[in-house]
């Protein structure tokens, strides 16, 4: 009788820990699924004017037609229009700006920044 009990003990082991395994393994994602939480989307383009330059925090501030939108910026971050590149983005205060940028989570991330003129009003 022990016997079939200690026989019974181990099998059900057996099946216990094969199946916590299973469970374990990663499963590939689905085709088509959206991107990982986290990744970079694809870029996109907002315009307006340049309402604000934080320089110690490597950020500008635009004024879109329908809202104020903030993006990151680094040295890699392409800037044309204005003098000095990334460094010249102080003195362009109220121009009118292109930002290409793609999202890093709730970030958004500036790839190029085109600089024009300020507004003529």
């Amino acid at each position: 009788m022990k016997a079939i009990h200690r026989t019974l003990l181990l099998l059900a082991a057996l099946v216990f820990m094969v199946a916590a395994s299973a469970q374990a393994q990663d499963k590939p994602a689905a085709p088509g699924a959206g991107p990982a939480p986290g990744a970079a989307q694809a870029a996109a383009s907002a315009s307006g004017e340049l309402t604000d330059v934080d320089d110690k925090g490597s950020t500008i501030t635009v004024k879109t037609a329908t809202e104020d939108m903030k993006f990151k910026y680094d040295a890699q971050t392409k800037v044309t229009g204005a003098q000095k590149g990334v460094a010249g983005l102080s003195t362009s205060k109220g121009s009118q700006v292109t930002v290409q940028y793609h999202k890093e989570g709730a970030n958004n991330i500036a790839t190029m920044i085109d600089v024009r003129g300020a507004d003529k009003k």
